[in-house]
């Protein structure tokens, strides 16, 4: 409830209270009737109060449902891109690691091409040194 609202209310709550005191002190009636009255109107009044008290008390709850609701889904939503993105990185990183691998493998058969080739260009041919 925003600070405008709780004046409103408060100045109802006020001015109920200031408008039953004086009326029923100036209304033409015995001592005990108008303490009676008094008491009556306070009740009301505290009673009133109190189911505007309970009445914002529920309308807190619902508004801290509804964020809580709202930041569970945020989180969700942020939780799921966070994973989607690490499984762009994973497969990123595995694709590049078996490329990594491929040529690698061409590196070791050319090497033992040319190893192959230099042993028989040092050997004698027929045999014979």
């Amino acid at each position: 409830m925003s600070s405008n609202k709780l004046y409103f209310v408060g100045g109802i709550f006020l001015g109920t209270v200031v408008g039953g005191v004086l009326g029923l002190l100036l209304a033409p009636a015995s001592g005990d009737e108008t303490r009676k009255k008094i008491a009556e109107g306070t009740e009301e009044t505290l009673g009133n109060v109190y189911d505007q008290a309970m009445e914002y008390s529920e309308n807190l709850k619902e508004q801290f449902q509804d964020m809580q609701e709202q930041m569970t889904e945020r989180i969700g939503q942020y939780k799921n891109q966070i994973e989607s993105k690490i499984q762009e990185i994973q497969d990123e990183v595995n694709q590049d690691i078996e490329t990594l691998d491929e040529e690698l493998e061409d590196i070791k058969k050319e090497a033992e091409a040319q190893a192959a080739e230099e042993k028989s260009e040092d050997s004698p041919v027929g045999g014979n040194v």
